[in-house]
């Protein structure tokens, strides 16, 4: 059987949410499974210290990567195949995306002649989680993408969408349920940075999105500003059910000893941590 493996790639301050996705994927493998499950951390990568300050662009406009930003990490999950050397099979994930049921069957997906596999995402793909024949991948190398972009070759956006892939096969999107828990949820991706359940109250860290333009010509982000409306923090989930979801798994994986309480203290020091996590803890 060819080798297999699932990558969760982080930053640290993504660092209590990928340890939680990994439990979230451990506890629900059947006995004796053989899939392993890593961490990719571009804090601890040269090829991202090295992108620091750099431009690059995003949907034509020109941006800087900042290695502090909440989604430092979202270029290295392109980075399986080459961490494996281009054997075997893989999957990523981001590390706000906790497994339901057991990921085998979607480690196990037939790719027909495509080399990757990912959920549709309007005109494009959502490369969030990811299955890939690591051998059909040898043009993927890290530095490539990163040079490319730094020398404004190609654009972070149609890299991300998986433009430059010609044939992607179509996972269910219940693999990649968008902030919604439902009896079909195999996977939640808690994708809103916004509302994710362990940052509410934290101060924002990651660029905002700009806001469509009022007539196309009237920037919004005064206006909300000026009225109050304009988000400084992390705001509370908006669905219950998703937080006490969340929660509960902190709690089992605590229990179990996957997370170790000195850790999440760290992190709440940090400031990577909601302040009152541990009153949302049953």
């Amino acid at each position: 059987m060819n080798k297999q493996k699932v990558f969760i790639h982080t930053n640290n301050k993504q660092l209590i949410g990928a340890k939680l996705a990994k439990y979230a994927i451990e506890r629900s493998l059947p006995e004796g499974s053989e899939i392993k499950v890593d961490f990719i951390n571009v804090d601890n990568l040269e090829v991202f210290k090295d992108f620091a300050g750099k431009k690059y662009l995003l949907s034509g406009k020109e941006r800087t990567y900042d290695p502090n930003d909440l989604q430092s990490f979202t270029l290295s999950r392109f980075m399986p195949p080459e961490a494996m050397n281009y054997e075997g099979r893989s999957m990523v994930i981001d590390p706000d995306i906790f497994a339901i049921k057991d990921i085998t069957p979607l480690l196990d997906t037939d790719l027909g002649e495509s080399p990757v596999a990912a959920c549709r995402k309007k005109d494009a793909w959502d490369s969030s989680v990811m299955i890939m024949d690591n051998t059909k991948l040898k043009h993927w190398k890290i530095r490539d993408f990163i040079e490319a972009l730094a020398k404004k070759q190609t654009d972070y956006a149609e890299i991300i969408s998986l433009k430059f892939e010609p044939k992607v096969q179509e996972l269910s999107r219940n693999w990649n349920d968008l902030d919604h828990l439902g009896p079909k949820t195999k996977m939640i991706h808690m994708t809103n940075r916004l509302t994710q359940p362990w940052r509410t109250g934290l101060p924002i860290d990651f660029t905002i999105n700009p806001m469509p333009k009022i007539f196309g010509l009237i920037p919004r982000e005064p206006i909300h500003k000026l009225l109050g409306k304009y988000p400084t923090h992390y705001q509370p989930h908006p669905i219950k059910e998703v937080e006490q979801w969340f929660f509960t798994l902190v709690s089992d994986a605590l229990k179990s000893g996957a997370i170790k309480r000195e850790e999440i203290e760290e992190e709440i020091r940090l400031g990577h941590v909601r302040k009152d996590f541990w009153n949302k803890i049953s």
